[in-house]
């Protein structure tokens, strides 16, 4: 069976030398070439020669296959971007609520692959299988924001559509068998939240279909930091706990357990979407249960190779996907690091090594063998890595089958008659123990490390180094503790040179990086603020990443949280934010009686949730961070949310900081002609660099020396020419987040 291994691996990276290395012009050299050495090898003899040629042959291939579904399926759709086409479209999973109305991903006749399309709120009332028409502007899925990006076409998605108003709507395919597995994912959902308190649906939800959309933001965030987000990934552990269930209700007979569990696992790895880490645990599954019927013995890298080359058959793209690699890695550190690591902690025992130990000694094994694979991915995609995660698996994965299984039959069984509904009460108490011990490893000081800094990356790249030496240093077992020790060592180095370069009590501002939008801190003594917090286009929530830059600067509290006005690019972030961080006391615009009124009652819902004190900005109001003095301003103008938004002066002796929001060039006007605002030091730029804000007159009258544009990816053109002309011209210096990160400025005055 290892010749199908022989072949699937070099099958895949041939698709990753296409994703991420080899032009169109030169695959066919490439494949020509990769060839030519498979030929070559017919002068090895024996199984080395063979094994060679298959491997030369499966590169081959992959190069191929990539270019050829690249140039039938992406091409295609690519050539569609930019222009405005009224498409028929079929739903193919239900739609999803979005801050515009909602998106869902759809088929479009005569062209492969799916689509993924952005209406109004009329497109929430449909389900998978209606037929929809509308007139869409098309954009492409392997670029956002001017920059290639495999997020959408690893999925299977090649194109993006924005559209207003549906032309025509009809019933389609809608409740056809074709999407039955859909239906059935929503009805899980429902019955969850039917049957648990809000705290527990989202997470049993997740668990039994991978939707973690219903995840509140405390259990969401305590869950990513302990390192226990796998728990919610639908993978080989729940695959696992599936067909252990089905292998008992038919008394583990093998046989049956192949011809009727393997087709149900089958049903529920397309109930719950198809995702990498679910089809490469159905495919190992199918390799363990059906060898031995075929009278061949179950090895595991086959499998693995077998469930790649499945996967990469159905979608070359699949290879730049993060759920893949993380997927495929994890059991890689299983299957390599993992029995190492068992052996040693057990010969620490020697002749001692009890049950228990031995569990222990699994348990840590497991998760550090899946850590040495995954750090680095965790490190470059996230920008975090969970130190706490081997004693979250300790203290959790001993009850995670019992968890699945529960769940499943009281989810199930509770759904479908609802006097079985008391069924629910072993899962809840289950899933609330999962989520009180992620809440308390999330609280543990020094529980991840943030990779902010490059600093971080070179500790990580560092241990990987001292690792891979002490593979090589031979006979000598305090190699490893020393190792160890010196990681550990050169970890609090790095975690300590950031506090220390704040460690004045002068002011220091961060403007972090949160992708598209906002969020600015101040801290001043022992005094912290922050104004603003949401993102449009992060991959990792606003709220998340303030708490992480906090944390970098050993900042644990939020004196004040100031939001400039009500959307998600400046707001969006605050319910991460107040699952990590303390904050004294929330200062905002005054909407109420509005048409915005709803966004401000979902702020103080939040508010009144973790007991955080509201302040409303109505006139012009002082107080003191630190040796520094924060002033509010209220709203000066009638008309949009960006208009009625408030704007923020820190002031530290003759340096001062000013923020205007999302104002436009009016509202600029009518804030100078009310307030006598000081000349400025630093800027920020209005409306992430929009050519409507930061005009010439709000330039001339505060005289900034430094602009911040705090910008991410996005699709309205930010930062416009226009508006980085008039701050050029000015003679100010222009510092992006997008092209520096978080930007640090501390304040040196008199």
């Amino acid at each position: 069976m290892r010749k199908l291994m022989w072949f699937a691996l070099p099958f895949g990276a041939g698709c990753g030398l296409c994703q991420y290395l080899l032009p169109g012009f030169w695959r066919l050299w490439a494949a020509l070439g990769v060839l030519a050495l498979g030929l070559a090898c017919f002068l090895l003899k024996g199984k080395k020669g063979r094994a060679a040629r298959i491997a030369a042959a499966g590169c081959a291939l992959g190069i191929v296959w990539f270019s050829g579904c690249e140039a039938a399926c992406l091409t295609p759709a690519e050539a569609l971007a930019g222009s405005s086409r009224v498409f028929e479209m079929e739903l193919t999973d239900y739609p999803q609520e979005t801050a515009a109305g909602g998106r869902c991903q759809v088929r479009i006749a005569g062209l492969r692959g799916r689509a993924v399309y952005y209406g109004d709120r009329s497109l929430l009332e449909l389900e998978p299988g209606n037929r929809i028409t509308a007139q869409t502007a098309c954009y492409s899925a392997s670029a956002l924001a001017g920059e290639e990006s495999g997020y959408y076409v690893s999925r299977g998605v090649f194109l993006r559509l924005y559209g207003g108003e549906l032309l025509a709507v009809s019933t389609g395919n809608a409740g056809g068998l074709r999407y039955l597995p859909a239906r059935l994912s929503r009805w899980v959902g429902e019955s969850a939240r039917a049957l648990y308190t809000r705290e527990t649906a989202g997470l049993i939800t997740a668990l039994l279909t991978g939707e973690r959309d219903g995840l509140e933001p405390q259990g969401y965030t305590d869950l990513s930091e302990a390192g226990l987000m796998h728990v919610t990934a639908v993978s080989g552990l729940h695959c696992g706990f599936l067909i252990a269930l089905l292998r008992l209700l038919v008394f583990r007979r093998q046989r049956l357990t192949a011809l009727l569990g393997y087709p149900a696992l089958l049903f529920y790895m397309v109930m719950v979407g198809c995702t990498p880490s679910v089809v490469r645990s159905c495919v190992m599954v199918g390799f363990v249960l059906l060898a031995p019927l075929a009278g061949r013995e179950g090895d595991t890298p086959t499998a693995l190779s077998g469930a790649l080359l499945v996967i990469l058959l159905l979608n070359p793209f699949a290879v730049a996907s993060v759920s893949l690699q993380l997927s495929f890695a994890a059991v890689a550190g299983l299957l390599l690091a993992t029995p190492r690591l068992y052996g040693a902690l057990v010969r620490l025992r020697p002749g001692k090594a009890g049950k228990l130990w031995r569990f222990l000694s699994a348990s840590v094994s497991a998760s550090l063998g899946v850590m040495v694979t995954t750090a680095p991915l965790c490190a470059a995609c996230f920008g975090t890595l969970s130190l706490a995660a081997p004693l979250a698996n300790l203290m959790v994965l001993w009850m995670a089958p019992a968890l699945f299984a529960s769940a499943l039959a009281a989810t199930v069984l509770g759904g479908a008659f609802p006097p079985l509904a008391g069924l629910a009460v072993l899962p809840e108490l289950l899933a609330r123990y999962l989520l009180w011990a992620a809440g308390l490893l999330a609280d543990i000081p020094g529980h991840s490390v943030y990779f902010i800094r490059p600093a971080a990356a070179f500790w990580l790249a560092g241990t990987y180094v001292l690792l891979v030496l002490c593979l090589f240093l031979r006979g000598r077992q305090w190699k490893w503790g020393v190792a160890a020790a010196v990681s550990v060592l050169c970890l609090l180095l790095v975690k300590a040179g950031p506090r220390a370069q704040v460690a004045s009590d002068r002011l220091t501002a961060v403007a972090v990086d949160v992708g598209q939008g906002a969020a600015m801190l101040f801290h001043s003594g022992n005094m912290t603020a922050l104004v603003d917090c949401g993102s449009l286009s992060s991959a990792r929530s606003a709220g998340q990443a303030t708490a992480a830059a906090m944390d970098q600067y050993g900042w644990t509290r939020l004196d004040r949280v100031i939001l400039t006005h009500y959307h998600d690019d400046h707001a969006g972030g605050l319910p991460w934010l107040l699952a990590r961080v303390e904050v004294g006391e929330l200062l905002l615009p005054q909407l109420l009686g509005s048409e915005q009124e709803d966004l401000q009652r979902e702020v103080l819902s939040l508010a009144a949730q973790y007991g955080t004190a509201v302040r409303y900005i109505e006139s012009p109001w002082a107080s003191a961070l630190g040796e520094a003095v924060l002033t509010v301003y209220p709203p000066v103008a009638e008309g949009g949310v960006n208009e009625m938004g408030l704007t923020v002066l820190c002031s530290a002796g003759a340096w001062d900081f000013l923020i205007t929001g999302d104002m436009n060039a009016a509202t600029e006007k009518k804030l100078i002609a009310q307030y006598q605002l000081p000349d400025v030091e630093v800027l920020a730029a209005g409306h992430h660099g929009s050519r409507y804000s930061t005009s010439r007159e709000l330039l001339e009258a505060v005289t900034p020396e430094v602009g911040i544009i705090s910008v991410g990816q996005n699709r309205f053109g930010h930062p416009t020419q226009e508006a980085i002309d008039r701050m050029t011209d000015a003679g100010m210096e222009i510092r992006r987040t997008d092209e520096e990160g978080s930007i640090l400025i501390q304040v040196g005055y008199e």
